[in-house]
């Protein structure tokens, strides 16, 4: 394993779509080639394939594992049999593995041919991918339909070749256009920076700080920007916090949690440089759906995150997507609503829940498969007062009763900040302050920066504390200033 002396300087390139990417431009690819082969007329019976030609341009943009290429080679497979005119269209279930495998092969191995600079990948695969596949469909055809040697030798097998011949043509005047598409979208990189594909499974990533969450000089930028929204960030996510994140909008808040669930960089496009370690184990040496076992997360659209017709039925499904055990799922649906306050809902549509106890679901979704960390992105943006103070009563409780760490994107500081231990605020991708509420709250105040967050309360005291009074205790809600100016007056 190679040891990185200077993790600052570590680079991870992702881009938008992540690990899903294959199957949208494969799907995309197959679905031009489909029309194409429906629609291309053939010059002396001969024609491109071009369900072949297409996919060899998806393999060749997104270079794919062995396994993926094999699922395109099957879903090519079915799509030829729905649309193939030959004899025996079943002989496609073979054949378009063989060629889509053969043209992974190639792109894994020959990816360094090039000819002025421009990838041979291309028309390699055009032709080798056809002649294995064809190859391979009309032997099985020889043999189905008992056909003579000198029909296979003199006339099926030289059709092939030409055939490879034309998809070695038309393969890489499809394939440049699209490159250029995909770049233009953020979905994949430029020519020159896919010869630098990321791969962190040889680094031995260690993090530097102690907790759940190390983030270890952090910056990321996303596809196609030139301004980090995160910059050189350290911070540490302890065992038992309550640790609040404010800044400005555009401050890199949302940001900051998406590198938390291993969204970014494993989602989001872009380059991240440093690291992040949830559990000691580095995000980019893991995926989102292991990390979702140890950080849960509620979106601030938190509807998006709900899917199902009722209660039940929608943390069952969350729990069967993390390959829940059946015999497992009732229990722990129970469990779940009982820690939201939700059991007696159990049975209910969604359609008729209150967006209060909406949000109670998604955080019961996010809890069923019992996270150590919980993070909340702006989680109050669309409730009253009353629904606010619940809220933070109810994770409150999730913190101090259940032992959830929790970490919380919020503008309005007012009800969040009784039951926060820490504070961090960020601005333009820096944490300027990370620290106790009252240490936070005072650095906003004295360099006025995001001043408008800090509670009226709070702000009250500094006002007081320059006109020469003095207290004992910050005033984080009307109950702790109440206590503290009688204290004062009494002393």
């Amino acid at each position: 394993m190679k040891q990185v002396a200077d993790i600052s300087k570590l680079e991870f390139h992702h881009r938008q779509g992540g690990q899903f990417r294959w199957i949208t431009i494969t799907t995309l690819m197959l679905a031009i080639g489909t029309i194409l082969h429906l629609v291309s007329p053939s010059v002396g019976g001969v024609t491109p394939n071009w369900t072949i030609a297409t996919y060899c341009v998806a393999i060749c943009l997104t270079k794919p594992s062995y396994k993926q290429a094999l699922g395109i080679g099957l879903v090519a497979a079915l799509v030829n049999v729905l649309t193939s005119k030959s004899g025996f269209p079943y002989g496609n279930l073979i054949s378009e593995p063989v060629g889509a495998l053969t043209c992974a092969f190639i792109v894994k191995n020959l990816a360094f041919i090039k000819v002025k600079g421009h990838s041979c990948l291309p028309v390699l695969t055009g032709f080798a991918a056809t002649c294995m596949s064809g190859g391979a469909f009309v032997t099985i055809l020889k043999f189905v339909m008992d056909l003579p040697n000198v029909v296979y030798f003199t006339a099926m097998l030289p059709l092939v070749v030409v055939i490879g011949a034309l998809n070695a043509i038309v393969t890489p005047i499809m394939y440049f256009p699209a490159l250029r598409l995909f770049v233009s979208r953020g979905i994949l990189d430029s020519l020159e920076e896919q010869e630098v594909a990321s791969d962190h499974s040889m680094y031995d990533l260690k993090p530097a700080q102690e907790g759940l969450i190390s983030m270890e000089h952090l910056s990321y930028i996303y596809n196609k920007q030139k301004t980090p929204v995160l910059d050189d960030v350290n911070l540490t996510v302890r065992e038992g916090d309550f640790l609040v994140i404010t800044g400005e909008s555009g401050s890199g808040k949302s940001s900051l949690c998406m590198a938390m669930t291993g969204a970014i960089p494993h989602y989001f496009g872009g380059v991240m440089k440093g690291m992040v370690y949830v559990n000691g184990q580095a995000t980019t040496q893991t995926t989102i759906s292991k990390l979702a076992a140890r950080v849960g997360a509620m979106l601030d659209d938190y509807d998006s995150q709900l899917v199902a017709m009722t209660v039940e039925e929608e943390i069952a499904f969350s729990l069967e997507n993390q390959g829940v055990a059946p015999d497992k799922i009732d229990q722990a649906v129970t469990e779940a609503l009982e820690k939201v306050h939700m059991l007696p809902y159990r049975q209910r549509p969604l359609t008729k829940l209150s967006g209060g106890q909406r949000q109670r679901l998604v955080i019961a979704d996010v809890l069923a498969t019992n996270p150590d960390i919980l993070v909340f992105d702006e989680p109050t943006s669309a409730l009253d007062p009353e629904g606010t103070h619940e809220f933070y009563e109810l994770i409150h409780d999730l913190n101090v009763t259940y032992g959830h760490t929790i970490v919380v994107v919020e503008h309005t500081l007012e009800a969040a900040l009784p039951y926060a231990n820490r504070l961090v605020l960020i601005d333009h991708g820096h944490i300027l302050s990370d620290a106790d509420v009252e240490t936070t709250l005072r650095y906003m105040y004295d360099h006025d920066i995001y001043a408008s967050a800090i509670p009226k309360m709070f702000a009250c005291q500094m006002d007081l504390e320059k006109a020469g009074c003095r207290f004992d205790a910050p005033w984080l809600s009307a109950e702790t200033a109440v206590a503290a100016v009688q204290k004062g007056i009494r002393s």
